[in-house]
């Protein structure tokens, strides 16, 4: 008879190998919603502060344009500027846009600050400027808003929202959700439950899209003769 000491040790039961694989299973299952949330959390965090950054460099550029808002692709040609991801290239980047030659820093741009990492999308932009600020007097049926000191409350006017993945385009077109009805441009759950915003101040948030904007309560932030 063997000695306890020159005894084989024990392998395994296949019954016991498939229990442990259950078992790690059922813990994996378990933590993986937990893990996924975390991830899109600090995913979500990062969006804040690309907006956010967004929102303090438009800031920068109507300071050095006398007071002249940032123009999207919808009105930039037509008044003889760039639209607004070009004209913050530069702020960006540390480099004047050169069409020639500024593919390879504006893919990086593109791809990084202009894309939330929550959006799978390549090649497409993830944040839309609000047309509300180049929009023409007979668009706006009222005043305009081209000069940023005219918004009556910049903490409480949306600048930048999160587009939906239907649209390629670089702005939402606020003005035809109330004028004709149209459907909001914007993603209502980027962010689980939330979507991001950045405010004319400067600052970003993740909130519900109802508090943004909503027909029900006349709630309205896009616009900025009704933002609260």
């Amino acid at each position: 008879m063997l000695s306890a000491k020159h005894q084989r040790p024990r392998a395994f039961t296949l019954v016991e190998i498939l229990v442990s694989i259950a078992i790690i299973g059922m813990l994996i299952s378990l933590l993986a919603p937990g893990l996924a949330h975390s991830r899109n959390a600090a995913r979500g965090v990062v969006c804040n502060n690309q907006m956010r950054t967004l929102s303090q460099f438009a800031s920068i550029y109507s300071d050095e344009n006398k007071d002249l808002m940032l123009r999207s692709q919808h009105s930039a040609f037509a008044a003889g500027c760039m639209p607004w991801g070009y004209a913050l290239y530069e702020s960006f980047t540390g480099n004047p846009f050169d069409p020639a030659g500024s593919s390879a820093g504006w893919d990086a741009l593109f791809n990084g600050a202009y894309r939330c990492p929550i959006d799978r999308r390549k090649e497409r932009w993830s944040y839309g400027y609000n047309v509300y600020f180049e929009l023409s007097r007979d668009e706006t049926l009222g005043r305009t808003w081209t000069n940023r000191s005219n918004a009556p409350r910049p903490s409480a006017t949306v600048l930048f929202g999160e587009l939906l993945n239907t649209t390629s385009a670089d702005h939402a077109m606020a003005h035809f959700w109330t004028q004709y009805n149209a459907p909001p441009e914007i993603d209502p759950k980027r962010h689980g439950t939330t979507t991001g915003a950045a405010f004319l101040d400067g600052h970003a948030a993740s909130v519900p899209f109802t508090t943004l904007f909503d027909r029900s309560t006349s709630t309205n932030s896009f616009n900025p003769q009704t933002a609260r």
